[in-house]
C-alpha cells in the first residue's frame, strides 16, 4: 500500500469583512465552518488525488471570538489515515489590524472518504509520520477513530483495559469507561419526535427551521455542500443557545460527533432541527438533526446530525441545568458527556 509523508498543508487567508459579521461585530462561526470544509477537502484531495466526501467533523474548539476587521489564516494538512479515510487536522489563527502578533483561535479535526468513479469509498496512501508533532497528531486520529468504534459497539465497559485510551488523563478516564454505552443510533427517537399519548409542550429551547436546496448550493458530486449545510446549521444552534439562555448573547466554543450520514440530494428542502440537550454552568450544548425533504416522492431523510456547545458572551451569566423528562433526553446528557470528557482528555497541557 502506498505510503506518505505528511505534506501539501493548505492555506487559507480571508480578511474578516462586516457582511459576515453578526450585529456585535464577530465573525459568524458558520462561517468558520464553512471555510473549514473548504481547506478540509482539499487537503484530503491532494492526499488521495480522488474526490472526497465529508464524513465528520470531531473536536472543534473555538477559543476567542474574532473582530471584525481581522485578518485570519487557516491551515489544514492529513493527520492520520485508516484504510479508507484520512483525518485532518485543521487550525485557524488571527491577528488584527494594529500588526500585533498572530494568536490561534482554533483546532479542529476532519475525517474525510475518497470516492472512485462509481462515488464508492476507495483505499487511500497511509500516512507515514516521522517528527514528534506528526505522531501527536496521528496518536490523536487513532484514538478519536478507537472512541467512535466503542461508542458505536457499546464497548465501552468498567472492565475495559487502562491502556484502551492511552494519553487520557486518570481523572478522566473514569468518565469515559463509567458504564456500557451506546451511539445514539440512526434510528434513535429524538426529543422532538413525539411518541403516542398526551402532547408535551415543545422545549423552550426547540428551533426548526427550513432550508431549499439551490442550484447554487451544489457542489461537485450534485449534492448540497457540505460547508454550506454546516454554517445553516451553526444558525439554528445559535438560536438554540439564546433561547435557553433567556435571550443572552452565546458564543459558539465547540463541534463535538458532527456526522454526515447521507448527502442532501438537490431539489428538496431542508429541515433544521436543534435544541440544548446538555449544560455545565458555564457552557451548554445543542443537538441539531437535519432531515431531508423531498416533497415530490412525500420521502424524508435525516442526513447529519451533531452537537455543539456554546458559552454566554457575558461571564456572568450562568447556565440553568438541563432537565431530562425521558430516556431519550437522558441518553443525549450522557453521551455529550462522554464526548467533551474525550475532547478535554486530548487538549494540550500547558
Amino acid at each position: 500500500m502506498e505510503q506518505r509523508r505528511p505534506g501539501n498543508e493548505v492555506h487559507l487567508d480571508e480578511w474578516v469583512s462586516p457582511h459576515i459579521c453578526d450585529p456585535d461585530g464577530f465573525l459568524k462561526p458558520g462561517k468558520i465552518l464553512e471555510w473549514m470544509d473548504v481547506v478540509g477537502v482539499l487537503a484530503a484531495s491532494r492526499h488521495c488525488r480522488r474526490p472526497v466526501v465529508t464524513a465528520s467533523v470531531d473536536g472543534v474548539e473555538l477559543r476567542d471570538p474574532i473582530r471584525v476587521g481581522e485578518h485570519v489564516a487557516l491551515r489544514a494538512s492529513v493527520a492520520y489515515t485508516s484504510e479508507r479515510s484520512m483525518g485532518i487536522h485543521v487550525a485557524m489563527s488571527s491577528s488584527g489590524p494594529d500588526a500585533l502578533p498572530a494568536r490561534e483561535v482554533l483546532t479542529a479535526y476532519m475525517t474525510f472518504v475518497g470516492l472512485d468513479d462509481a462515488g464508492k469509498p476507495v483505499v487511500v496512501p497511509q500516512l507515514r509520520p516521522e517528527t514528534p508533532a506528526e505522531r501527536t497528531l496521528f496518536r490523536e486520529g487513532q484514538l478519536r477513530r478507537e472512541f467512535r468504534r466503542k461508542l458505536e459497539k457499546g464497548e465501552l465497559s468498567d472492565e475495559t483495559p487502562a491502556g484502551t485510551f492511552s494519553g487520557i488523563s486518570e481523572q478522566d478516564r473514569p468518565l469515559l469507561v463509567r458504564e456500557v454505552l451506546k451511539m445514539l443510533p440512526r434510528n434513535f427517537r429524538l426529543p422532538w419526535e413525539r411518541p403516542p399519548g398526551p402532547p408535551r409542550a415543545p422545549h423552550h429551547s426547540y428551533v426548526h427551521s427550513i432550508e431549499p436546496v439551490q442550484v447554487s448550493d451544489i457542489n461537485f458530486h450534485g449534492t448540497l455542500y457540505g460547508g454550506k449545510l454546516m454554517r445553516w446549521l451553526e444558525v439554528n444552534a445559535h438560536l438554540s443557545a439564546r433561547a435557553y439562555l433567556g435571550g443572552h448573547p452565546a458564543r459558539m466554543v465547540g463541534l463535538h460527533g458532527l456526522t454526515f450520514l447521507r448527502p442532501v440530494q438537490r431539489h428538496v428542502f431542508v429541515h433544521i432541527r436543534s435544541m440544548v440537550v446538555h449544560a455545565e454552568p458555564h457552557s451548554l450544548t445543542v443537538l441539531v438533526s437535519v432531515e431531508a425533504e423531498d416533497p415530490i416522492a412525500a420521502e424524508y431523510a435525516e442526513t447529519l446530525r451533531a452537537f455543539l456547545t456554546y458559552a454566554p458572551s457575558d461571564r456572568e451569566v450562568r447556565v440553568p441545568p438541563v432537565q431530562c423528562t425521558s430516556d431519550e433526553e437522558q441518553a443525549l446528557f450522557k453521551e455529550v458527556s462522554h464526548r467533551l470528557a474525550l475532547q478535554a482528555a486530548l487538549r494540550p497541557r500547558d
